[in-house]
């Protein structure tokens, strides 16, 4: 499990090694590291004085990615359950406690085959798509 460094008000100097870490890791993948002088948080490339505070900017949410052609025609939605299992679907899934549902249609796993689908960032309440068309 990361650390979440986003609201951090810790000087870099009393951060334990943990956290160094979640900061110089989410900087080397590319996220911004902000600091803190005078009431006020700045973005550039941090240089790690031990009496400053940095804190993270999340990175942007990213859609899972579906290889659409990949698929049987009759997929019509795909959705990745809370527990990352992805599904696709005939008919519109709902969401229930910790998965989507579907009444009616027809649904497979689809996780199990390599290329069909790259896993985002989004919440898995907003990981549903519906096949492209055009």
């Amino acid at each position: 499990m990361s650390i979440n460094m986003t609201n951090n008000r810790v000087p870099y100097g009393l951060l334990t090694d943990a956290e160094r870490g979640a900061l110089h890791e989410h900087e080397k993948a590319g996220g911004v590291v902000e600091h803190h002088c005078d009431g006020v948080w700045f973005k550039y490339a941090p240089s790690w004085l031990y009496n400053v505070v940095y804190r993270t900017v999340p990175l942007p949410k990213t859609q899972d990615v579906i290889a659409w052609e990949k698929l049987p025609d009759w997929v019509e939605w795909v959705a990745r359950d809370k527990d990352g299992i992805v599904r696709a679907y005939t008919e519109e899934p709902r969401t229930m406690s910790c998965s989507w549902g579907n009444q009616g249609g027809s649904f497979r796993r689809i996780d199990d085959f390599p290329g069909i689908v790259q896993i985002g960032t989004v919440d898995w309440t907003e990981s549903k798509q519906r096949r492209p068309r055009g």
